[in-house]
């Protein structure tokens, strides 16, 4: 999910500053870079510490050359122009999303290869391969199907439908029908895809489904999980609604727990179901997404507002793009790594002691989940005290669980804690939600638009060397003021300076075209400036004023022949374009 943050908020310029060749040897050096790199580190973890540790860290380190490739390389710049992106922009985040598949799978491999050199593992390169591809190929092939499906809906040749997906209402409702379908359609995808089986029939699937029935829980079926072969114990349930439940078991938890062990490990997860943890999951990634999407807007209103960030903004500009993108971008990361590795998995944790504390419940003692906790520990390469962002070591639980035995009382001040965990984060939320409507963000927009004026006006006026751009940024504050006057006026500065500035003309063009003040709708002298800032320089959106111009102008034929080659020139903007021309096209046939 962090790689996908990052390939969205890459730059797209309309063309690569390197060759094409020159990207290719370059992106060969550094994949061969970070073969070795690899290498080397997982050789050193053999002697100094748990090289499955090493590989973990290795895994985030994994985005530093998919960063490389769309902030360094710009690869996103070649993207754009691949078959089928005009109609599925996704095309582009699923590239960037195998890119960083390749990379774990150099990774994966760089693992196998060094235990194997060294006598640790046995099992050959594509079966270890093939099991950790397993784990997150259900979840590709689901955004995969979500992603082409909301590409479908875009192409929808209807601009009352297109304006009313972007209004906020329509995007939740569609981000909430996108969840429901996850939580119905995942549990049968990962079924497929991790080669699940029927638990075959006898005792031990009579004592579970008996156990199943006392606690009222219902189930579309019982598998076997065959989960990276032999090496891994453990259980798990999948599927929110019982018609797409299944309780999962892998083969090294049944062949080396006792019965009753394995019900201690059946009491836990049933405890999930009861305490509603999989749709908990739910809550947060919608909180997530609700909080972030009610707070972004009037956060970046009163962070330009300030007078020191606006400084920072303003000498961000003659940096270059992929740096300020870079830099834009970094903040989500963070957020996005902060809510879900601290904050959800604190109740990640907790959420897995409480299912803990279930089998005080079910079997009144919690001795055979400590033996199947220590046993599964055992048979993981002795596990026992590593920790995991969403699990408690397994020594903390056995710990846990045996001072509950000792003092019942702290059961209750455990569920009330957490209790009051939920409750703290629900009210937060809420409050995160309704405070922006509260807030007085149309102020804080003034005040940015006044500051910034300010700012440039400032540097104009210290300033020996006279800067066009610096005239052509204040032309652009007026122009979205719908200030014309001294939008025209400032732009009009900056053309003194220079003459055959292709942003400049256009600039002025599109005021003059699309202006609603009568004293500033001068059709001939936008089609005259928009064809010149056209020859100059024939880019997507020069070519949209030039449409414009033709189309004020009368000349609707050729205002569609040259928004067709907008489109052409510039993908990126498809649905704009395309909206333009429905535009022209209506009143050609009107």
């Amino acid at each position: 999910m962090i790689a996908l943050i990052l390939v969205v908020g890459a730059p797209s310029g309309p063309e690569p500053l390197l060759s094409c060749m020159t990207i290719l040897v370059l992106w060969l050096l550094k994949t061969s870079a970070w073969i070795c790199l690899t290498v080397w580190l997982l050789n050193r973890s053999l002697a100094t510490r748990a090289p499955s540790l090493v590989l973990e860290k290795l895994q985030w380190a994994s985005l530093i050359p998919l960063i490389i490739d769309f902030y360094l390389l710009e690869i996103k710049s070649l993207l754009v122009f691949l078959p089928g992106v005009s109609f599925f922009p996704t095309i582009i985040e699923i590239t960037g999303i195998s890119l960083f598949i390749l990379y774990l799978i150099l990774l994966w491999t760089s693992y196998w290869w060094v235990l194997r050199r060294k006598g640790l593992l046995k099992s050959p390169l594509r079966e270890d391969l093939g099991f950790r591809l397993r784990l997150i190929l259900p979840f590709l092939v689901l955004y995969l199907i979500l992603s082409v499906f909301s590409d479908l809906l875009g192409v929808i040749p209807s601009g009352k439908f297109q304006e009313l997906l972007k209004k906020p209402f329509a995007e939740l409702i569609s981000f909430t029908l996108f969840l429901i379908l996850i939580l119905l359609f995942m549990p049968p995808i990962v079924r497929t895809m991790w080669g699940c089986v029927p638990f075959p029939k006898g005792p031990l699937r009579t004592l579970i489904e008996n156990f199943l029935k006392r606690t009222n829980i219902s189930f579309r079926e019982i598998l076997l999980w065959s989960l990276n072969g032999e090496k891994s114990c453990t259980a798990a349930v999948l599927g929110l609604f019982p018609g797409f439940r299944y309780i999962l078991f892998t083969p090294c938890l049944v062949r080396h727990l006792l019965p009753q062990e394995v019900e201690a490990v059946l009491s836990h997860e049933v405890a999930h179901i009861r305490h509603r943890h999989l749709l908990w999951y739910a809550f947060f990634l919608g909180t997530y997404t609700v909080v972030l999407y009610r707070l972004i807007d009037p956060l970046g209103t009163w962070l330009i507002s300030r007078r020191l960030f606006l400084e920072i903004l303003t000498r961000l500009q003659y940096w270059p793009d992929t740096i300020s993108s870079f830099l834009a971008v970094l903040p989500l990361g963070i957020l996005f790594v902060l809510y879900f590795r601290f904050l959800m998995g604190y109740f990640m944790r907790n959420f897995e002691r409480q299912a803990d504390l279930s089998v005080f419940g079910t079997q009144g003692h919690p001795w055979n989940l400590i033996n199947a906790l220590e046993k599964v520990a055992l048979l993981a390469g002795n596990i026992r005290n590593q920790p995991n962002w969403h699990h408690f070591s397994i020594a903390k639980r056995v710990d846990f669980l045996n001072r509950i035995a000792r003092h019942p009382e702290l059961k209750d001040q455990y569920e009330k804690k957490l209790l009051l965990s939920k409750g703290l984060f629900i009210g937060i939320a809420g409050l995160l939600i309704i405070i922006p409507g509260l807030l007085p963000t149309q102020s804080w927009e003034d005040s940015a638009k006044s500051n910034l004026t300010k700012l440039y006006i400032e540097r104009l006026a210290s300033n020996r060397e006279q800067r066009p751009e610096l005239y052509i940024i204040i032309g652009n504050i007026f122009t979205q003021k719908k200030e014309y006057a001294n939008a025209v006026n400032a732009y009009k500065h900056a053309l003194d300076l220079e003459p055959e500035n292709p942003e400049i003309l256009n600039n002025i063009a599109w005021i003059y075209a699309t202006a609603d003040d009568p004293e500033f709708q001068k059709p001939k002298e936008a089609l005259m400036l928009a064809s010149k800032a056209a020859r100059l320089k024939p880019e997507g959106y020069i070519l949209d004023t030039l449409a414009e111009s033709f189309f004020v102008n009368g000349y609707v034929e050729k205002a569609i022949e040259t928004e067709e080659e907008a489109l052409k020139k510039d993908p990126s903007r498809t649905d704009y374009y395309r909206s333009q021309l429905q535009r022209f096209k209506k009143a050609a046939s009107d």
